[in-house]
């Protein structure tokens, strides 16, 4: 196998192999040859699956901290960004409500007369 270019093959797709192999559908090899990377790279995936199910196939963002954590703090820091996201989204939110409540008495309403 050259190489050359690195194949990208999506979370999804690595699943999907991960599961052919632990059925006994398809060996390492062939699942490499298939898909463009080497035996070894297979062979991880089925290593990080195992330890970590779907979730360890993920792809992590990259710097530093990358490798960094166990699985449960991987998933605890996802979880924490998800919920300031949350948060700033109410947060704004209440502030487009408690200026539209400002607002409300300058706004006519249907039924008053001009």
């Amino acid at each position: 196998m050259s190489r050359g270019k690195r194949t990208e093959v999506s979370a999804a797709q690595k699943t999907q192999i991960v599961l052919s192999l632990l059925a006994g559908e398809l060996t390492p090899a062939q699942a490499a040859r298939r898909y463009g990377v080497s035996t070894r790279t297979v062979l991880n995936w089925r290593q990080r699956f195992v330890q970590a199910g779907q979730s360890g196939l993920v792809a992590l963002p990259p710097g530093p901290g990358k490798a960094q954590g166990s699985p449960t703090e991987r998933r605890l820091r996802l979880e924490t960004e998800q919920l300031k996201l949350a948060l700033a989204e109410a947060t704004v939110q209440l502030r487009i409500w408690q200026k539209g409540a400002e607002l409300v008495d300058r706004v006519p309403s249907k039924t008053s007369r001009p």
